[in-house]
């Protein structure tokens, strides 16, 4: 029996860019073409409409990487985050309406009920953040900014133009190629590729006083990355002039010298911010700015303990989660708590005001190792110091409350009519699901590696992602065959990523495609 699979009520809108019908993108492996999605046909062809008269074009499955839909920003995204994981990697936006010991039935707002096995599913969050979802992609790179260095020249150093030294014609050539150099980044399908360099991408997400920033990071080589939270991106103020100022023998007041910004000085790409540097064996948390003549200022916030370790290469999921009014960041690793800083008791006797902006930013400033950061969400916290695998057991299902302080450890044993029963060591308790943050069941392992060689992965907006085996495309609807889920048709009205290649890879197809 085919069903039909919708993962979220998305109101389809048109972005700022005056275009009534935005381009799709098909990435291939040698190259990209704007046009529309046309569709699949029954013998597994990709169909591609363009709109300079060109026939509808055919590629095989076997030669694209990515299709980005609509532009990949175009959607209104729900409100609602209420999401399920798989153990193949998968992640499906959905309500729980029952489970038994046996199956899992969610329902999706516009297909009615979906069922699945319950040994395919390794943790549900009904309500994962404990408040709004400011920010999920990056789908597009629309919003956001590459920040380039300040050229020194730029920089007021306190010098009059007369006794700056003069550069010659050459130097202007120089700069005109330093303008033609490759940025740091590039936006590929849902991913931000650093390839090496001096530029920061930022974009501003609304950051409230408490929240938190995750996303995922695969990298080579402990690459050195910093990574700026409530940042306002403020230009270098101009120094005030000082009506007191001593006048020397000639009756021309004194110049203030203010320092030229070094590349290093993360003021001039953040402005007023928190930068949390994450290096091979510690982690550093930074409050950086410019003080009241204009120089940037970079004081360090001591931590709660002294180091964290990654491996040589890898990828993990990292979470940062503060709380301005508390006075508190901290670090999660892969779920598990890693560090933590108190700001308050740091700067205790500093008058500065800690940075309230509303934007976040990456780096790794001189590096030349590439990486990867992808599934970047930022949301509203509500102060909750653990997630579910954080005390997850081979032996219990454990449950964390939206008040991030309860939790629950025994067997689940059902689910119905809004409530979850649990069996505890020493008592039976029924909880309401609105009151559950996240359920990670006993043993549960996500294998997501194993997704790469299930064919197609559909993305959508602001969270999930579906996998398996393409079928016939057409209206909008696809028939997927997915490994855990059986035949189902899905809705792709809110998709905004088809990945026919899932890139896990990429430490090995990077050097060519980059």
């Amino acid at each position: 029996m085919i069903r039909t699979l919708s993962t979220l009520t998305l109101a389809c809108c048109i972005a700022a860019s005056g275009k009534e019908k935005p381009d799709d993108l098909l990435r291939l492996a040698d190259g990209e073409l704007a046009g529309h999605f046309g569709g699949i046909t029954p013998d597994g062809i990709v169909l591609w409409n363009r709109d300079d008269g060109i026939d509808t074009m055919e590629f095989k499955q076997d030669n694209i990487r990515q299709i980005v839909l609509r532009g990949g920003g175009t959607l209104e995204a729900s409100a609602d985050t209420s999401h399920i994981k798989l153990n193949n990697g998968d992640r499906l936006p959905a309500r729980i309406v029952a489970m038994d010991d046996e199956s899992l039935t969610l329902e999706t707002p516009m297909a009615g009920e979906v069922v699945i096995p319950r040994s395919a599913v390794t943790s549900m969050h009904p309500n994962p953040f404990g408040g709004r979802l400011l920010y999920a992609g990056p789908f597009s790179d629309d919003g956001w900014e590459i920040r380039s260095p300040l050229p020194p020249e730029e920089a007021d150093d306190g010098l009059d133009d007369d006794e700056k030294k003069a550069e010659p014609d050459e130097a202007a050539e120089g700069d005109d190629k330093e303008e033609e150099k490759p940025k740091s980044w590039r936006h590929v399908g849902a991913k931000w590729y650093f390839t090496g360099g001096d530029d920061v991408i930022r974009r501003d997400v609304g950051l409230t006083a408490s929240s938190l920033v995750r996303f995922n990071f695969e990298w080579r080589s402990r690459p050195p990355i910093a990574i700026a939270l409530n940042a306002d991106f403020a230009e270098r103020p101009e120094p005030e002039e000082d009506e007191d100022a001593e006048a020397d023998k000639d009756g021309e007041e004194q110049k203030k010298v203010r320092r030229v910004p070094s590349r290093s000085d993360y003021s001039q790409y953040f402005g007023n911010a928190l930068v949390l540097t994450l290096r091979s064996s510690y982690a550093q948390l930074l409050r950086c700015g410019y003080d009241e003549e204009g120089n940037p200022f970079s004081d360090q916030i001591r931590p709660s303990s002294s180091s964290v370790r990654f491996a040589d290469t890898g990828s993990a999921e990292f979470e940062i989660r503060s709380n301005r009014e508390a006075g508190t960041i901290a670090l999660h690793v892969n779920g598990e708590f890693a560090i933590q800083w108190n700001l308050k008791e740091n700067l205790a006797d500093d008058a500065k005001p800690l940075p309230d902006g509303g934007g976040i930013g990456f780096t790794l400033m001189g590096s030349d190792t590439p990486v990867r950061i992808s599934d970047i969400v930022a949301a509203e916290w509500n102060g909750m110091p653990d997630s579910a695998r954080s005390f997850e057991s081979e032996e219990f299902d454990t449950i964390l409350l939206t008040n991030g302080t309860d939790r629950f450890s025994g067997e689940v044993k059902s689910i119905s009519d809004g409530k979850l029963q649990i069996e505890g060591r020493y008592a039976e308790l029924e909880i309401p699901l609105e009151e559950v943050a996240q359920l990670r069941f006993a043993g549960a392992t996500e294998e997501e590696d194993e997704t790469q060689d299930q064919g197609l992965r559909i993305h959508f907006q602001p969270l999930g992602q579906i996998t398996g085996k393409a079928g016939r495309a057409e209206n909008g609807v696809m028939r997927l065959n997915s490994p855990l889920l059986g035949d189902v048709q899905v809705d792709l009205s809110s998709a905004v990523l088809l990945e026919f290649k899932s890139g896990h890879g990429f430490l090995n197809y990077w050097d060519e495609d980059l």
